[in-house]
């Protein structure tokens, strides 16, 4: 065999085994550490539902409420004056009304308080209501006829109108009404009489 053919013959074997080596995989390093891939969920598409507290409904205040006396539904029965105030709720919120409102009679809307303020008839049941934007509660006032009883006990005077509040509220309103009534407390006689709460507008011959 000659140099020539000696030489091609090398240069093959070597080119094989170069090959070889090249198709080895590369081992990893000593003391290295492989780290999966961080997968984030995808985002739901219904959103969680959050509980929103429920609406606080609050008393009425004389802000929002209406005093309005309703003369047409009035009546007379037994020597007593049936004279019925409708409540109405101006605001825009809901609000809640029940017991008894504090009324008196007085001279004038600036003027002094005539006689003790009205006794309240715990005979009717009262009730709690709530009163949406536009709705009405009513209460009846009973105003016993003065002329049957002694004026020297009653001292018979003219008065103007009515000083209303909300239970439990100092602030009120004034309801301009003609009448007499008796400018000193009278003892066993109850001038002025409250009804509770009721809901919806008066209505004629629902006062007793």
């Amino acid at each position: 065999m000659t140099a020539a053919a000696c030489r091609s013959i090398l240069i093959c074997a070597v080119a094989v085994l170069a090959a070889a080596c090249g198709l080895q995989k590369t081992p990893h390093a000593v003391g290295s550490h492989h780290h999966p891939a961080t997968v984030t969920p995808p985002a739901s598409g219904t959103p969680r539902a959050s509980s929103s507290p429920r609406a606080i409904v609050t008393s009425c205040t004389m802000a929002q409420i209406q005093v309005r006396l309703d003369i047409r539904s009035a009546g007379v029965a037994a020597g007593s004056s049936y004279i019925p105030l409708d409540f109405t709720n101006i605001g825009g919120a809901s609000c809640t009304l029940g017991g008894f409102p504090q009324i008196s009679v007085a001279t004038s809307s600036t003027g002094r308080q005539l006689g003790a303020a009205a006794t309240l008839d715990r005979s009717a049941a009262a009730q709690q209501m709530v009163l949406s934007s536009g709705q009405s509660a009513h209460i009846w006032l009973r105003l016993v006829d003065v002329a049957n009883i002694p004026a020297t006990q009653c001292d018979p005077v003219a008065a103007a109108g009515l000083r209303v509040s909300l239970p439990g509220q100092g602030a009120g309103t004034y309801v301009a009404h003609s009448m007499t009534t008796c400018a000193k407390p009278v003892t066993g006689t109850d001038v002025l009489t409250v009804e509770p709460f009721r809901p919806g507008a008066a209505r004629p011959g629902t006062a007793q």
